[in-house]
């Protein structure tokens, strides 16, 4: 992998882990009576023994990112896509698991504190509503706020069906599209979930409650409007592969500063609403929350509620949808690095190209492409590829297959080594074809072969 596509691809992926560690450790801090997940009163939260708990936790999760950091740099060790790829895709299981680990011990620590002085209440256990709040709260941002955002993001599709160059990037565009609509929906579903309640206190229950739709519906305003710039910008710079690494680094780092802005907003908000709450009776479900972080309550018909803090929501597990969603995210975290290894696999096994009577055919891993004799218009043999845009498909050091957009030709599907020229240009009627393979001698005979058939 060159240096410019190591550095971008351990950017993505580094950024994770600061994101991750600073939410994390802002979970020490006391938030709608909540502290590593565990509900306390007021005075507890002030005891030496929960302010130990809180510091060790803070030391223990600094130690782990900066381990994880040291470990992220082993990347730029390796030279090849599917390696760097397969070494960051393990590392990022590890950054993602290891500081929930710290979380979960610490957690485990504030709890059994928590059961020896016996800072339980009344209310542990029980669903407590104030159905007041909603009653009062049911003023929501019109949809034709969304609607100017939803109108930018079809103007690319609308352009690519109707375009005499074909319609092929359509299904792309249609699903940011889409993706661009369904912010007012996910908007909607705020009022679908529970007040914020804590304790018997309505007007902190309301003010929660509007910090928390306030947030959420600024995030999916900036949301809709930066996705169809997102599509705009795509279209725009289609033959430009800085234009499309510039639109679509400017994309996430739009989304990400919104999100981490909402999500810490409201934590805040949060934290100075409640400073004087648990001085009474107060909310307090930590049996429903495994390890503080996972909801499981089988008399809750809800499948999607409010996170304990800040704007995010979970799953609740009891129930069979939240159950098989869950067990699904966990599959796919745990496939990785073996998509990694996937990865490995596909770079480093041969490209092959055969000319039988009938057909040329391009083998990788399985059959990759069959051209009958008959359908080719034209073959010519290129000394080096022409600058390519990929549309669909792979895209590594040592092989390119699926679908690009070649400077020249145009839309062309390619099964290649990038870095061993030359490369056989096949035209029939209807596609453009380029193929290669990982031995140049290989090529050149294919080439004469060809040749000596048409």
């Amino acid at each position: 992998m060159n240096i410019s596509g190591s550095v971008i691809t351990f950017v993505c992926m580094y950024m994770i882990l600061p994101i991750v560690y600073f939410m994390m450790r802002n979970l020490s801090k006391p938030k709608k009576n909540i502290v590593l997940g565990v509900t306390l009163p007021l005075e507890a939260r002030q005891e030496q023994s929960v302010l130990t708990v809180c510091r060790s936790y803070r030391k223990h999760l600094t130690f782990t990112c900066l381990v994880l950091t040291v470990l992220s740099l082993g990347a730029f060790f390796l030279k090849h896509s599917s390696t760097v790829m397969a070494y960051l895709l393990t590392w990022l299981l590890a950054a993602i698991i290891a500081p929930v680990v710290s979380y979960a011990i610490y957690h485990r620590k504030l709890k059994r504190i928590k059961h020896d002085n016996n800072w339980v209440l009344g209310t542990a256990g029980k669903i407590m509503l104030d159905t007041r709040v909603s009653a009062q709260m049911s003023k929501r941002l019109s949809a034709w706020m969304f609607a100017p955002s939803v109108a930018i993001s079809v103007i690319p599709l609308i352009h690519d069906v109707y375009s005499k160059n074909g319609w092929y990037m359509a299904p792309l565009y249609g699903t940011v599209a889409v993706l661009t609509a369904c912010c007012y929906l996910f908007y909607l579903m705020l009022y679908r979930q529970k007040a914020e309640v804590v304790d018997s206190d309505t007007g902190l229950s309301m003010a929660l409650t509007q910090v928390r739709r306030y947030n959420w519906g600024k995030f999916w305003i900036v949301f809709s409007w930066a996705t169809a710039l997102f599509n705009l910008g795509l279209w725009l710079f289609i033959w430009n592969n800085a234009g499309i690494l510039i639109v679509s680094a400017a994309y996430l780092a739009i989304v990400l500063f919104v999100a981490i802005n909402a999500e810490f907003s409201t934590r805040k908000a949060q934290e100075n609403l409640t400073a004087a709450s648990g001085r009474a009776e107060y909310v307090d479900d930590d049996r429903h929350w495994l390890l503080g972080m996972f909801y499981y309550n089988q008399d809750d018909r809800h499948i999607i509620i409010n996170a304990r803090v800040g704007i995010n929501t979970t799953l609740n597990m009891a129930h069979p949808v939240g159950k098989v969603v869950m067990g699904l995210s966990l599959l796919l975290l745990l496939a990785m690095p073996f998509f990694g290894l996937w990865m490995i696999s596909e770079e480093f096994t041969p490209v092959h190209l055969t000319i039988t009577d009938t057909s040329i055919e391009s083998r990788h891993t399985a059959l990759a492409y069959s051209i009958p004799l008959y359908d080719v218009r034209s073959a010519e043999l290129l000394e080096a590829l022409p600058p390519a845009i990929r549309i669909a498909g792979t895209g590594m050091d040592k092989l390119l297959k699926g679908k690009f957009r070649v400077e020249g030709p145009g839309l062309c599907s390619l099964c290649l080594d990038p870095q061993t020229p030359p490369f056989i240009l096949i035209q029939t009627a209807e596609k453009n074809y380029i193929f290669g393979t990982n031995d140049s001698e290989e090529t050149r005979a294919n080439y004469s072969m060809l040749e000596g058939k048409l």
